[in-house]
């Protein structure tokens, strides 16, 4: 039974590219079910008051982005300490069109830190308010060079707290999980576990070891999990099965695909909630 067959079942496809696809590897299908990533320690000093918040930043360059991350009274050594303490990292990507104003990114985020109370979430804002990332064969008019611009955030970042640069992720829904799987196939020293929800992407993924976790609706006619070709935003692509990525990804890399019976191109919020503590779990 091929992947795509296996998959349409609604079970879940994991492999460990020890060697090439093309030989034997090691397949392992388990049922659907979710788990809770261990929290890692928020706990404040002693006299430290610490609050998580939503802000705007903007880059050199002008560009901007959200991120939920610890504050506290920097006149304190303690606080200083603490927001010097290396912390996870990890973006969240929205669709084409997605909103891009605080509120909205504000409660993604809020959301999204109920599953990794000590990690620092970013919400990624597009270039010049196209509401549109570049993914390299989709989404943008223009060429954008998004996943550079998600690494001057996460140096931007590190200018005010600790950032642990093993632990650097990203996910993202439709166009923004395609930005998620292309930064981490082009820069997996960067991001070391990606996922996309309801996304795909067609170009090389074998510059280094990397973790990929991928959600797909069964009957998703706009990023269709057998591939072929489609018309996004206007513009045909010809774009190859899902599953596919993982015959282009580097020997030691880690592949997962849950598709999900009966669904189209969209997602719930179990969906983001399980997808987002796999990506937290499988941190190196």
């Amino acid at each position: 039974m091929g992947l795509q067959r296996l998959a349409r079942v609604g079970l879940v496809v994991a492999l460990t590219l020890a060697v090439p696809l093309s030989a034997q590897v090691a397949a392992r299908v388990a049922t659907e079910g979710g788990s809770s990533a261990p929290a890692r320690s928020s706990v404040a000093p002693k006299g430290v008051h610490v609050t998580w918040a939503t802000t705007r930043r903007v880059l050199d360059d002008g560009r901007a982005y959200f991120l939920r991350a610890p504050h506290c009274n920097k006149d304190n050594p303690a606080c200083t300490d603490l927001l010097a303490r290396p912390r996870e990292v990890v973006f969240f990507l929205h669709g084409a069109g997605g909103p891009e104003d605080r509120d909205t990114a504000a409660s993604w985020l809020q959301g999204l830190n109920g599953f990794g109370p000590d990690t620092i979430f970013v919400y990624g804002v597009s270039q010049g308010g196209t509401k549109r990332f570049d993914a390299g064969f989709c989404c943008t008019e223009e060429p954008v060079d998004d996943v550079g611009y998600l690494m001057d955030v996460v140096d931007d970042i590190a200018s005010d707290w600790g950032v642990d640069r093993d632990r650097v992720g990203a996910t993202g829904l439709s166009n923004g999980g395609m930005l998620a799987l292309r930064a981490g196939c082009e820069r997996p020293d960067v991001f070391s576990v990606v996922v996309g929800l309801a996304a795909t992407y067609p170009g090389s993924c074998d510059a280094g070891r990397l973790r990929v976790g991928q959600w797909h609706g069964g009957e998703d006619t706009t990023v269709p999990l057998e591939g072929g070709t489609v018309t996004i935003l206007g513009h045909a692509r010809d774009i190859p099965p899902v599953a596919s990525l993982a015959q282009r990804m580097a020997r030691g890399s880690v592949y997962m695909l849950r598709v999900i019976p009966g669904r189209g191109h969209s997602m719930t919020w179990k969906d983001f909630g399980r997808s987002t503590t796999w990506l937290l779990e499988n941190f190196r």
